[in-house]
């Protein structure tokens, strides 16, 4: 046998650093009949379009102007490029949260690699290798078309502009939205490897999963509140006329990376009218005025492009060295067990309690406690709902504050963020339950399990009753006394509680698989039911909020909501119970339709007639 090279080195580093990059990309944990080049063409056709909406969507006004000014245009641009900096921190920096156990060595590694005849610094630097591969190509596959479509946009009504202008905005929008992208990626990895440094990795093991699921609800949230921010907050942002809120710091710098690289170029472009029309004087001074506003800022974009060329090598440096660090030796693969404690042992009592007694709905209830509490997809899935309630949330207090107001002058903003925040997470839980918490191990089920899902499934509702129903409502019920007093606050949790359980059976009226063990099977119209899923509960919630500051009025209308309520739920669940007498086959292995059945093809060549 002869002695292992320094190209044979090198050589399997490059055959780990493409297998974990393709682990990052696809993952066949959760469905084995994954295509990885569709999955890659599936993610790059979501983002490509996604940043073409967007892009089209801010750059509305540009496109509608008959004469477009330099000087204002230079002023609004700067929310426009405040939110596409946002959105490349949040988004990356989201990439990199879900996939964050696979932003270091994991004992599936060591388990797999570990016997083979391969130097563990080889693994390690092929780990390392890939993470900064993945999310630096995620950096600029995001923000590609954005920096090219947007200066275009901006500009196409600026008779002043010359190509040369144009490309030097297209230039100083990529630098700045890739460095924020850069940031937002390797931000995440170092904070995974400061954390790690800071509490050990027996500590991390524990804080792990909480630090993760608060990182995801508060990038979700900075992402879905970008778009709020005005161009007149920016601008005093950056003047420092006001402080600016600690989450858009950074933002800012990238965006004076941006103002210093090319945004003055806007500023400095002649007007240019159309032939045989001029420009009275009352926009000449609108122009005049914005333009040496604009020129005011330039000293405190230049300062805050220092701290952003400062931040990029300086977060990457911290990045790589808490990565080696940590990942010096291979991680062990014996899984330490959980201390019991007399709270847990309280907890289970009182869920074999709830559950009557009944092994199959027990077995529901605390295998899908246990999934939503330890498996990252899962965990991720909740943090996602609850950014979007907890957005809603931020969003009714700024308008309308938390001061207490008469039931009939009540803003909808406030009557419906209970509802709003228990729609978002029973639509996410639904489709948690579509992702297998470990598909390899469904095997156990399949052996157990007697062909009748009603008891589980029953166990399962009952631990999203109470994970997902009962903790938000408690956790709410103190902001609703202050807003509502105490007696409607107990009623509005009420209602809420009883429009969530209505919601929660509605939802799995159709559902006959086995929740958290089949294959995951992607969403074949995704372009039709997001959109729709985000109207319907717009409308259920602002709906319901209306009919609720109708009924609150008086006691007896609040008394026949109540009522109407409890029949509505009652009625579900006689639906629900009736279409489960028939028992049905469950296909654990599930795969995706193919591309002739999802256009009609199949069954055109079966009957051609």
């Amino acid at each position: 046998m002869r002695a292992f090279t320094g190209d044979d080195d090198a050589a399997t580093g490059r055959l780990v650093t493409r297998l974990f990059l393709r682990r990052l990309i696809d993952n066949d944990v959760i469905s084995p009949h994954a295509d990885r080049h569709e999955s890659l063409a599936v993610l790059c056709a979501l983002v490509v379009s996604l940043a073409v909406f967007v892009t089209f969507f801010v750059s509305t006004d540009y496109l509608a102007a008959f004469i477009q000014l330099p000087g204002p245009t230079a002023l609004h641009a700067l929310s426009d490029r405040f939110l596409f900096v946002s959105a490349s921190i949040a988004v990356s920096a989201l990439a990199a949260l879900m996939v964050w156990d696979a932003l270091a060595l994991e004992p599936r590694d060591a388990a797999i690699l570990g016997p083979l005849p391969i130097p563990a610094r080889t693994i390690t630097r092929a780990k390392l290798a890939a993470a900064l591969v993945f999310g630096t190509v995620f950096a600029f596959a995001l923000n590609a078309v954005p920096s090219v479509l947007y200066p275009v946009f901006l500009t196409l009504n600026m008779r002043g502009m010359n190509g040369r202008g144009i490309l030097q905005l297209i230039v100083g929008h990529a630098t700045s939205v890739v460095m924020a992208g850069l940031v937002g990626f390797f931000g995440v990895l170092a904070a995974r490897g400061v954390l790690r440094l800071m509490v050990g990795e027996r500590g991390f093991r524990h804080v792990s999963s909480t630090v993760q699921s608060s990182l995801v609800v508060c990038m979700v949230t900075a992402l879905l509140l970008a778009p709020t921010v005005r161009a007149a907050v920016v601008r005093d942002w950056v003047a420092g006329v006001m402080p600016a809120r600690w989450p858009a710091v950074p933002v800012l710098w990238y965006l004076g990376v941006n103002e210093t690289l090319a945004g003055h170029i806007v500023a400095e472009t002649p007007i240019v009218p159309p032939p045989r029309f001029s420009l009275v004087a009352f926009p000449r001074q609108q122009d005049d005025a914005s333009r040496a506003a604009y020129r005011v800022l330039a000293p405190r974009f230049a300062a805050l492009a220092r701290r952003a060329w400062l931040s990029v090598p300086v977060v990457t440096f911290l990045a790589i060295v808490t990565f080696l660090w940590n990942n010096r030796r291979l991680p062990d693969q014996a899984a330490g067990g959980r201390a019991r404690s007399r709270l847990r042992a309280s907890v289970r009592r009182m869920a074999e309690w709830a559950t009557d007694g009944n092994p199959e709905t027990q077995a529901g209830f605390f295998f899908t406690w246990q999934t939503l509490t330890r498996s990252v997809p899962h965990r991720t899935i909740v943090a996602i709902a609850v950014a979007a309630g907890s957005t809603h949330l931020l969003m009714a207090l700024a308008t309308t504050g938390a001061h207490r107001l008469a039931i009939s002058s009540m803003p909808l903003g406030l009557l419906g963020i209970n509802i709003l925040a228990l729609a978002s997470l029973m639509a996410g839980f639904r489709y948690a339950v579509t992702v297998p918490a470990a598909l390899a191990s469904n095997w156990t089920i399949r052996l157990a399990w007697l062909g009748d899902e009603r008891g589980y499934l029953a166990g399962v509702k009952r631990a999203a009753i109470v994970g997902l129903v009962t903790v938000p409502l408690l956790v709410l019920l103190p902001l609703h006394v202050a807003v509502f007093g105490f007696a409607i606050a107990v009623v509005h949790s009420i209602y809420g509680f009883m429009l969530a359980i209505a919601m929660l059976d509605v939802l799995f009226l159709g559902y006959r698989q086995f929740p958290f063990a089949c294959s995951y099977v992607p969403v074949e119209n995704p372009k039709l039911l997001w959109p729709t899923g985000l109207a319907a509960v717009l409308f259920v919630s602002y709906g319901f909020a209306d009919v609720e500051r109708l009924a609150l009025q008086s006691a007896t209308r609040t008394v026949a909501l109540g009522a109407a309520l409890g029949a509505i739920v009652l009625l579900v669940k006689i639906i629900d119970r009736t279409t489960r007498r028939e028992r049905r086959p469950v296909n654990f292995d599930e795969r995706p339709a193919l591309a002739t059945q999802r256009l009609g093809l199949f069954e055109r060549m079966v009957h051609p007639d």
